[in-house]
């Protein structure tokens, strides 16, 4: 079994039932019902819930609390369409009446009850100590640093000194972290000012515009039923280990 870390506390702050208790007691696992999770109902005004296409259980769970959902998500008014839902484990959930059922999905239907998507800049002036070492090092390719000196010159700023000056024009590219319920829209960067970003463009940008998390590496953090608040930290065998016993010749 791999070894297991405590992180956190427990947390008090869930308010309603667990999934699997709500689904077992509905005729066909209650598919097509409406459940809402009441923790995102509360953080956010649109209407948020789930509508159930299937649900089953989890036969190596003892605490019989977890149960595996696929359900179509309404997040904020906006269809996500149908998938696999995660923190089917977490006692905040609850089944809404047919009438609210109704309610919901009619406000869903409704353009106005949907959250505009938000444009966001993903560029940033390059703070000025780093700028100034990349400047006095001879880090910066010629056109980068042609690019932001003319940039810093046809600024209208005149108070600047001639330290303020060498760290002006040069740009970062700031990534928005990934996060499927806020729906922000990266403002591409212009031609101008992709030029005048270091590191270039064209290297920092090839993954997208979003940071998104990294699902492979050897360890994660996961959330049990008896303990809803806390973060178990999961290592696993690491992958160049498994690599090396793999191609071991036997002797």
């Amino acid at each position: 079994m791999p070894p297991i870390q405590y992180v956190g506390r427990h947390s008090e702050h869930f308010f309603g039932k667990y999934l699997s208790e709500i689904v077992r007691n509905l005729k066909n696992r209650g598919q097509g019902r409406v459940v809402i999770k009441e923790t995102e109902a509360a953080k956010y005004p649109e209407p948020c819930f789930y509508v159930i296409e299937r649900a089953s259980p989890v036969m190596s769970d003892k605490s019989h609390v977890r149960c595996r959902l696929w359900a179509r998500r309404i997040c904020r008014g906006r269809d996500l369409g149908t998938g696999q839902i995660l923190h089917t484990h977490e006692p905040d959930w609850r089944l809404a009446h047919p009438e609210e059922a109704e309610r919901l999905l009619r406000a869903a239907s409704d353009p106005k009850n949907a959250v505009t998507d938000t444009t966001v800049r993903c560029v940033a002036p390059m703070p000025p100590l780093l700028a100034v070492y990349l400047r006095r090092r001879g880090l910066l390719p010629d056109e980068t640093r042609r690019k932001a000196d003319a940039a810093a010159s046809a600024s209208s700023d005149h108070a600047l000194t001639a330290d303020e000056k060498e760290a002006a024009g040069l740009l970062l590219l700031t990534k928005l972290p990934w996060d499927p319920e806020l729906f922000q829209v990266p403002i591409v960067p212009s031609e101008e000012e992709q030029g005048r970003i270091h590191p270039p463009y064209t290297y920092t940008s090839r993954d997208d515009l979003f940071t998104k998390p990294d699902v492979s590496g050897d360890k994660y953090y996961i959330r049990r039923s008896d303990t809803p608040g806390l973060y178990w930290k999961v290592i696993l065998e690491q992958k160049s280990s498994s690599l090396k016993k793999a191609t071991k010749s036997p002797d």
